[in-house]
């Protein structure tokens, strides 16, 4: 049980990691490519419902056990 708790802390904790690099990501891009602000927000948005799914299901693996 403790294990599966540590697995979801750091994989959450790697999360807000990646999210803080995202948001650091953004702010560059959208300085360097001020014009195309709409096309960056759609690709980081669909790089994180990508993460965000694939997270869910490894930790859905992790607590079922296969």
């Amino acid at each position: 049980m403790y294990q599966v708790l540590y697995d979801i802390a750091l994989r959450l904790g790697l999360g807000i990691i990646l999210a803080a690099g995202m948001l650091v990501l953004i702010a560059i891009l959208q300085t360097i490519f001020y014009n195309s602000t709409k096309q960056i927000h759609l690709v980081i948005i669909g790089i994180l419902i990508a993460l965000i799914i694939y997270a869910l299901g490894d930790i859905a693996l992790d607590v079922l056990g296969i």
